[in-house]
């Protein structure tokens, strides 16, 4: 996560701060809460405000925890089951990948 994602944490508040934010929100792309939500965001968070006192930021939940994550999921294993049938064409994830058929 932290040592693999660019920009770092420290490099976008900077970034947002520098074209003008009074508000950070930091919102992690994970799909359940775990030890980088919990511990790892808030502390490089909070480490990177450090340099921006004046401005306030939030760590959100992250989005596997909203309700309407089952409805994202639901429409994109109905689309990839109509794209099997032969009723639609790839989504944008997988075309030209050669991924989304039935494995038999």
């Amino acid at each position: 996560m932290k040592e693999l994602a660019e920009p770092t944490i420290k490099e976008a508040f900077g970034k947002c701060v520098e074209q003008g934010a009074s508000r950070i929100i930091v919102s992690p792309y994970f799909l359940s809460p775990g030890r980088h939500w919990k511990q790892d965001i808030p502390s490089l968070a909070a480490e990177a405000s450090k340099e921006h006192s004046n401005v306030a930021y939030i760590v959100t939940a992250p989005l596997g925890l909203h309700e309407l994550m089952v409805d994202i999921m639901n429409d994109r294993i109905n689309y990839c089951l109509k794209h099997v049938a032969g009723d639609v064409g790839e989504c944008t994830v997988c075309a030209g990948t050669g991924k989304c058929h039935l494995y038999t």
